[in-house]
Order: C-alpha cells, then structure tokens, then sequence
C-alpha cells in the first residue's frame, strides 16, 4: 500500500492517517488466521517500514524524543526493536528509512496490546513524524 499526504496519484494511494488504521487493523484482524498457523513458541510481531521522511533531521529528532519513549515505556509489549536502513551493496538507497519491529508471545497477546487505548495513541502519533508513509505488516515469528 502506497500512503501519502496529498492524495498523490499512485494506483493505491490513500492519506496516512487511513492507511495506518488500515495497517493496525489489519494486524488485529489478521491474529486470529496467524494463531491457526502459527507452530510453537515463536510468536508473532507488528514490522513497521517508515518510507524516507521529507525531513529526516526532523523525523530522528521526534522519533527519538518524543514517539519511541512512549513505545518502550509501554511494557505490554514483549519485545522493541528498531533499525535504520543502510544503501545496498550496489549503492542503491535503502527501500525503507527505519523499521520498528513490536514482539508479542502469541496472536492472543498482540490482539490484547492493539486493543488497548495506550497503544492506539501510538499508532495515532506515527503521522506526527513519519512524512514518508509507514507500511505496517505482521508475522509469525521462525
């Protein structure tokens, strides 16, 4: 799904704001087909893919300040982890800025933490910062 702030012309354009509702909608919806299939202990986690901001001094300093002090401090999660893309080996930009990977025991869990208020005013702040688009997708773990 392509997201964008001005309705751009893309096949599948939607303004983010939609398009992160979608995504977490998705992700709630979606727990109960990953816990038919999911195998063992592994879990499942929430990958989002922040496309290039417009301002990326901009995005690093709200993302670090101001959105991912409120993830970490929500402890219903099992596990954060973050990363920033890099150029490939041919020196092509990275597909996608920075991700953000949420952990959770099992599709049970996840559905639990996406229900709560406190989760959903995260996934509400990611527009404040994330001019790029996100692309959230969701996965069994192993």
């Amino acid at each position: 799904m392509t997201t964008s702030n001005d309705g751009g012309s893309s096949p599948i354009s939607v303004p983010r704001r939609t398009a992160l509702s979608f995504g977490l909608a998705a992700a709630a919806g979606l727990a109960a087909g990953v816990e038919a299939r999911a195998e063992g202990n592994g879990g499942v986690k929430i990958t989002v893919l922040y496309g290039a901001p417009k301002d990326p001094a901009a995005f690093e300093k709200y993302y670090s300040e101001k959105h991912m002090p409120r993830v970490y401090a929500f402890k219903e999660l099992k596990r954060v982890e973050i990363s920033m893309g890099l150029p490939g080996p041919d020196g092509k930009p990275p597909a996608f800025y920075r991700i953000a990977e949420l952990w959770f025991d099992n599709p049970e869990h996840m559905q639990k933490v996406t229900s709560m208020p406190e989760f959903k005013e995260i996934v509400e702040d990611v527009p404040n910062f994330a001019s790029g688009g996100a692309t959230v997708m969701v996965s069994k773990i192993g």
